[in-house]
C-alpha cells in the first residue's frame, strides 16, 4: 500500500533530521560495505504471486507508468477517489512494498512487513537517500522543507547513495491523526539512541497530519488504520488511479 511507504519515508526523513542536528550522522562512501551494513535485516517474510494478485485486487487502484514525464511533479499523479475497507496480510503489503517501482523517486526497495499477533509492526528496507528530495517535491513538500532536507544532507556531507533501515514499534491512525511508538530503530547498522525516540513522536506525527491533509497524496483520508493478528484494518479514502513516470526530462537536480 503506498501510504504505509509514504509513513515510513516521512519517520525515515525526520529521524535523519534529528540526527542530522546532533551530529549523529557521518557516513563515508564505501564503509557501509566494509562493515556489512550494506542490506537491510531479513525478517523472514516471504510472499508469492498470489499474495502480489491479492493486494492489487483488494486496494483496487489503476497503475499507469509513463516511460517520461516533463517534471519532476508530473512523475508522480494522483487521481480520482475511492472507499476501501479491508484487512491485509503482512505478505501481501510485503508483496506490494518489497518491489522495485517504476517510479523514478521510489525511495524505498527490499522492504518488508512483518505484524505480530500482538499488533506490533517491524519494517526493514533500503532507503535511497538520492531519491528522498526527488520524492518530497513530487508528493507536495513545501521548497523550503526540499531545500532543507537538500542543504542538510550536503553540510554533513551525507552522500546521496542508499542504506539499510529497520523500525520496530506500534502505528495506528484515526482521522488522519497518527499515534505511534518506536521500540527500535536502525540506520544501517547504527542504532538510533532510544532518547530520541519522543522527541521525534511529536514531529513526526504532526508531520504525517499535515501531509495527509495537505492533498500531496490526493484523496487519501485514512478513517481507522490498525494492526493486529499479523494483520493491518484499513478504512477509508484512496486515489483510483496512480501515475508514475520511469525517469523525467527537467528538474531532477
Amino acid at each position: 500500500m503506498g501510504f504505509i511507504r509514504r509513513l515510513l519515508v516521512v519517520l525515515v526523513v525526520i529521524v535523519i533530521a534529528v540526527v542530522l542536528g546532533l551530529g549523529y550522522l557521518g557516513f563515508v562512501p564505501g564503509v557501509s560495505k566494509l562493515l556489512g551494513s550494506d542490506k537491510p535485516r531479513d525478517l523472514g517474510v516471504t510472499y508469492t504471486d498470489t499474495d502480489l494478485k491479492s493486494i492489487l485486487s483488494k486496494n483496487g487502484v489503476q497503475r499507469v507508468v509513463l516511460e517520461s514525464a516533463p517534471d519532476v511533479k508530473s512523475s508522480f499523479v494522483l487521481k480520482g477517489s475511492q472507499t476501501i475497507d479491508n484487512v491485509f496480510t503482512d505478505k501481501e503489503l510485503t508483496a506490494r512494498l518489497g518491489q522495485e517501482s517504476d517510479w523514478l523517486f521510489n525511495p524505498f526497495t527490499n522492504v518488508q512487513v512483518k505484524i505480530g499477533e500482538n499488533g506490533v509492526i517491524e519494517a526493514s528496507g533500503i532507503v535511497r537517500v538520492d531519491r528522498l528530495k526527488g520524492y518530497a517535491e513530487a508528493t507536495g513538500v513545501s521548497p523550503g522543507v526540499v531545500e532543507a532536507i537538500s542543504k542538510g544532507m550536503d553540510k554533513y556531507k551525507i552522500p546521496r547513495v542508499s542504506f539499510p533501515a529497520y523500525v520496530r514499534g506500534s502505528l495506528s491512525i484515526e482521522n488522519n491523526r497518527v499515534n505511534i511508538n518506536l521500540s527500535e530503530l536502525s540506520i544501517g547498522k547504527i542504532p538510533v539512541p532510544k532518547g530520541l525516540y519522543s522527541q521525534a513522536k511529536s514531529p513526526f506525527e504532526n508531520f504525517v497530519y499535515e501531509r495527509l491533509t495537505s492533498g500531496g497524496y490526493g484523496s487519501l483520508y485514512v478513517k481507522s488504520l490498525s494492526f493486529a493478528n499479523g494483520k493491518m484494518s484499513f478504512s477509508g479514502d484512496i486515489p483510483k488511479v496512480i501515475t508514475t513516470a520511469k525517469t523525467v526530462l527537467s528538474g531532477q537536480d
